[in-house]
């Protein structure tokens, strides 16, 4: 059945400002957070510095990997333009006792011009409504090369899935949503590189260890993901002093995009 979300919306009495409100998870908490039946959709505003566009996310199918059953994902755009949608819709999704589970990779910071990073995901843990707050429940740790302009560039990541807390309620733009689970993704990066100096190897740190994308999510029961923040923060290390050195890198960068679910429906 459609919903509309201004049915939705509680006028509850004594709310002063979205995520105030908080209350400690169960340990039975049953409520589906993020509902994968067939014919379920989400549409979402995209909201940034540069740009506003929507994606229209839905329900494709089921999919077996490993003798385990997930749910596709996918977009009317060719392309979505949030951070989340990408992740959810690129990859395969299951609910587990609660969880929101995804296999996949996760893509790298969304900056022309930043090394491309794809971290493997394998089975993680986006959200689990019986964890405590403040839980860590992923963290993947890596390193990689690439040769950018003759330049051997080592970036070592860590990416951390956290279970941040549960709301009885929780106001986006417009609408007021009742019982909230928040979740983060923080994706810290390192970056160096190495020059030839004299004979010698010198290692030259490019950015220094930074928490360079922080992505916010809510998801309300029974109907999935409201409200996503992506941040993006991070300076690199100041190597004008070093002559005929050029580091291909955007130098520094803060944005923040959001995305607001604008109507969904959920199939029976």
């Amino acid at each position: 059945m459609k919903y509309s979300l201004l049915s939705l919306t509680i006028l509850t009495l004594g709310l002063i400002s979205c995520g105030e409100d908080d209350t400690p998870p169960s340990i039975n908490n049953t409520a589906a957070y993020f509902p994968l039946s067939s014919n379920s959709s989400w549409s979402y505003t995209n909201e940034s510095e540069n740009q506003n566009n929507q994606d229209n996310m839905f329900v494709v199918g089921t999919q077996q990997e490993n003798g385990v059953q997930y749910t596709n994902l996918d977009t009317q755009e060719l392309n979505p333009g949030g951070f989340m949608v990408g992740l959810l819709t690129q990859n395969l999704v299951r609910n587990d006792s609660g969880k929101l589970i995804v296999n996949g990779t996760l893509g790298g910071v969304p900056i022309e011009g930043f090394p491309d990073i794809s971290i493997t995901l394998n089975n993680a843990v986006l959200f689990d409504p019986n964890a405590l707050n403040g839980t860590q429940l992923n963290i993947i740790t890596g390193s990689f090369e690439e040769t950018i302009m003759e330049l051997p560039i080592i970036i070592e990541y860590t990416s951390i899935t956290t279970q941040e807390q549960i709301l009885s309620s929780y106001t986006t733009n417009t609408q007021t949503y009742t019982d909230v689970i928040q979740s983060n993704i923080v994706l810290n990066l390192e970056i160096s590189t190495q020059v030839q100096v004299g004979g010698t190897t010198l290692s030259l740190p490019i950015l220094s260890s930074q928490d360079v994308l922080v992505v916010e999510n809510y998801y309300a029961a029974n109907i999935g993901l409201v409200f996503s923040k992506e941040t993006v923060d991070y300076t690199l290390e100041d190597l004008s002093g070093i002559p005929g050195l050029e580091i291909p890198l955007p130098e520094q960068n803060t944005s923040v995009s959001t995305a607001t679910l604008t109507s969904f429906e959920i199939g029976n």
